[in-house]
């Protein structure tokens, strides 16, 4: 009796003076693990509830947490006045971005079925779902759970530019009834009749699930069920989400289910049971921080061009991750990194298919991966390949598939001998690298926000708000205050300096949109939002932003970092968006690809620049882009917007978790003098447009110096932006890169799989007195070249086939 009343009741359980999630509890009286005896209830409002009065008077005990739940736990974002506005919306007096589901019928009382009132909360207002096919910058949504227990029957359809928000301090639960219909109870891109997904899930941008927790725990074991259905592009994340899922034998659960896209993000995620835990492919990943227990395989890869897993702990799994999908000769699975990570009581920590070819499909590298009771840590289509152990052991690095060191290929399957992380890339008093995930300020009371808005800004994209926010960013750095952006698109026409000791956080992606004569003159950039001044030190902390240009603006260096900062200063969830979003003037009506150029479509001299003064910077799921079609547009059209270089990196200390830089006319990274880079993974494409004009030719001079590329002697064939350059710099280190070359002049012929990879001719250099530099996984598109060292080729496309992309498993100069 007791087991089915608590699924019942959202409450917060105290066993042993421990906090307990109401599933957990299940779980441990079911399995007899505590007696029931031994627990004290509490509503929400904490009040003692005594089990004598449970046991005998259940329904009065579940009126009076109802009505205690009604008082949510506190949390700055719920309790915050919401006043932004969706700029360029039809109607933007009239739309509401924030929402409460509450506001829209839902209880939240684990009795009610909440979900027409969770699906109405995020579909109203005209805002684009699925069924749609179309995507738009003008309906941006946060939708927001209080605390509580949300019972739902069908899957939840995520709509184009959403937040799916709980309460940070009180995560909310959606459970799932044991009838359930639907992909997932989240599902972020719903088939259609006609089969196919709703968008093209390469193009799916721009949307987070945070701090939400699952339970699939209703639904019979052997029922096929899905917690989150995400497929997804870039700028998109899940953080700080649970997932629970039945165990039993026979199970056929699974947590997150990616089955293509080009991604993303995703950190901080716990999942129990299950089939899988994640069963996930798309062109490329960077998952960190996912705790997987009692799972039969904790991760299932699907297919990728590459991926990298950083801080998994696997626990009683009988297999922690498996990469074998396709079998011998038909490895569906290009490249793997993992590093850092704990398997603890699984009996095979990776199962693959790989063997010595001329394909190198099923590459991997693992370095730094604790061992405990794991008996075979690599096992191939044959048998063990790399034993482990019944006790506790280190795996220091070991890989497999093609490698240059710095010649090759040379097919490899052993232990090697790992690079030397530079100590200040390290967390204090470990081994592992330094990470930290995205601050939501959860402890923060509303008192210790600023709104911009309330401080005279306007963010209607039409006032000239410069002068408002630069006081208000002077002012919050100085009253230790964090200064919260209403959503809204925020014109400006002069350069914004970001004071060190700054905190800002965005609203559903609020925009920063430079334009105007200060940013006219294509030989003399000047930056938009300017990060410390050379010869500063301190911290920053910037999240949940967007930065942005409209109309001719050829000159902006749309962020550039000066700041000697504080380790724990950086960006997450910052991203640049250069063009093909409504009040750009940058849109297919404006820069067809039919069009010659014009200024009128140059648009940035620069995305991002960490500068020489700078060091201690972290970056996390940002997305550099310069648009390549029209995000307003019914059919997703082509636009030719151009942008001068992508991330520039000059500093030291550097970490790059999850970045993508895209369609910069001379390059998407440079790394110029600058040392200790940790990077992975980080993706790029080359401009569309390209060769027509090329980098050579193209509307932005080199500039010497900034150290430009000279592409005076490029090797034979088309001589079109780099993807990665890395000059005169020491001790870079990239778990993971995926430089990708689609297009010649809008056609995709030349990135014909196998043949003929002919688009441009090189795309990634190594030059001058660089030393230090090892990349893991290096995945290539279209490129004759993959690798280029002082203008002679060191690998090539032919020697490294394997799935849509050429791979490389491991380099090293």
């Amino acid at each position: 009796m007791y087991t089915s009343f608590i699924k019942l009741l959202p409450l917060v359980v105290c066993v042993n003076a421990q906090l307990l999630d109401i599933a957990d509890v299940d779980e441990l009286v079911s399995s007899a693990m505590l007696p029931f005896e031994q627990y004290v209830y509490t509503t929400p409002a904490e009040s003692a509830i005594p089990v004598a009065t449970v046991l005998a008077a259940p329904e009065k005990v579940q009126a009076a947490v109802v009505e205690a739940a009604a008082a949510d736990t506190a949390y700055w974002l719920a309790d915050i006045a919401h006043q932004g506005t969706a700029a360029f919306n039809s109607n933007p007096s009239g739309y509401n971005v924030f929402r409460n589901v509450k506001d829209y019928g839902a209880k939240g009382d684990g009795v009610t079925d909440d979900t027409a009132a969770i699906n109405a909360a995020i579909s109203a207002g005209g805002r684009f779902g699925p069924a749609s096919r179309h995507t738009s910058t003008t309906t941006p949504a946060i939708v927001y759970f209080p605390s509580g227990t949300y019972i739902i029957s069908t899957s939840i359809i995520d709509f184009y530019f959403t937040q799916l928000v709980g309460n940070a301090n009180a995560i909310p639960v959606l459970k799932a009834t044991a009838g359930f219909v639907g992909l997932g109870l989240i599902d972020g891109d719903q088939y259609q009749s006609d089969g196919n997904q709703g968008w093209i899930s390469t193009n799916v941008f721009f949307r987070q699930i945070r701090n939400l927790k699952l339970d699939l725990t209703a639904i019979p074991a052997g029922t096929a069920a899905t917690g989150i259905h995400w497929p997804t592009g870039q700028a998109s994340s899940i953080q700080n989400v649970q997932i629970a899922m039945s165990a039993a034998s026979g199970t056929q659960h699974q947590g997150i289910f990616i089955e293509n896209g080009s991604g993303g993000w995703m950190s901080d995620v716990t999942i129990t049971g299950g089939l899988y835990g994640a069963n996930v492919g798309n062109q490329q990943f960077t998952m960190r921080n996912l705790v997987i227990s009692n799972a039969v395989t904790a991760i299932s890869q699907i297919w990728n061009w590459g991926w990298t897993y950083q801080n998994l702990v696997i626990t009683n799994c009988q297999t922690a991750i498996s990469i074998n999908n396709g079998g011998v000769g038909n490895q569906l699975v290009g490249s793997v990194n993992i590093l850092d990570s704990t398997i603890r009581d699984c009996p095979t920590f990776v199962t693959t298919a790989w063997q010595s070819s001329t394909y190198s499909t099923g590459s991997m590298i693992l370095e730094n991966i604790a061992l405990s009771n794991v008996p075979v840590a690599v096992k191939g289509a044959s048998g063990t390949v790399l034993a482990g152990s019944t006790g506790s052991s280190t795996i220091a690095a070991w890989g497999q598939g093609h490698k240059y060191t710095p010649n090759g290929p040379t097919n490899f399957q052993g232990s090697f001998t790992p690079p030397t992380r530079p100590s200040a890339l390290l967390a204090s008093g470990s081994t592992r690298y330094y990470t930290k995930s995205k601050p939501q300020y959860a402890a923060s009371p509303v008192a210790s926000f600023v709104s911009v808005r309330s401080a005279g800004a306007r963010g209607d994209g039409s006032t000239d708000d410069t002068t408002a926010i630069q006081s208000a960013l002077t002012s919050a750095a100085a009253a230790n205050k964090i200064l919260f952006f209403d959503q809204g698109t925020y014109k400006v026409t002069r350069t914004l300096y970001v004071p060190p000791g700054s905190r800002i956080v965005g609203e559903a992606y609020s925009v920063i949109m430079a334009t105007g004569g200060t940013w006219s003159s294509i030989t003399r950039p000047v930056p938009v939002i300017q990060i410390g001044q050379p010869g500063q030190s301190g911290s920053i902390e910037w999240s949940d932003m967007i930065v942005s240009t409209a109309g001719s603006t050829p000159g902006a260096v749309l962020i550039e970092w000066n700041l000697a900062a504080t380790v724990g200063s950086g960006m997450w969830d910052v991203h640049t968006r250069i063009g093909g979003f409504q009040g750009s003037q940058q849109q297919v009506a404006h820069c067809p690809t039919t069009a010659a150029v014009s200024a009128a479509c140059q648009v940035a001299y620069m995305s991002m620049h960490v500068t020489t003064s700078a060091s201690n910077v972290y970056l996390e799921n940002v997305w550099l882009w310069t648009a390549d079609h029209d995000l307003e547009s019914p059919t997703d059209a082509r636009i030719s917007v151009y942008s001068g270089r992508g991330l520039l990196v000059e500093g030291k200390n550097v970490w790059l978790y999850g970045t993508g830089s895209e369609h910069h006319s001379l390059y998407q990274y440079q790394f110029s003098g600058a040392s200790s880079i940790m990077a992975g993974f980080v993706q790029t494409e080359t401009p569309y447009y390209q060769p027509n004009p090329n980098a050579a030719n193209g509307p932005y001079p080199t500039n010497s110096t900034l150290k430009d590329p000279d592409y005076s002697s490029c090797l034979g064939g088309n001589c079109n932006s780099l993807g990665l350059r890395v000059l005169n710099s020491k001790n870079v280190i990239i778990y993971g890169a995926g430089l990708y070359s689609f297009f010649n002049n809008y056609s995709t012929t030349c990135s014909t799989f196998p043949v003929p990879e002919n688009c441009q001719s090189m795309i990634f250099s190594v030059e001058g007195s660089t030393s230090g530099l090892v990349v893991y996984g290096l995945n290539t598109v279209g490129t004759t070249y993959m690798i280029v060292k002082d203008g002679v080729a060191l690998a090539k496309v032919s020697d490294n086939l394997a799935t849509y992309a050429a791979t490389i498993a491991y380099f090293t100069f």
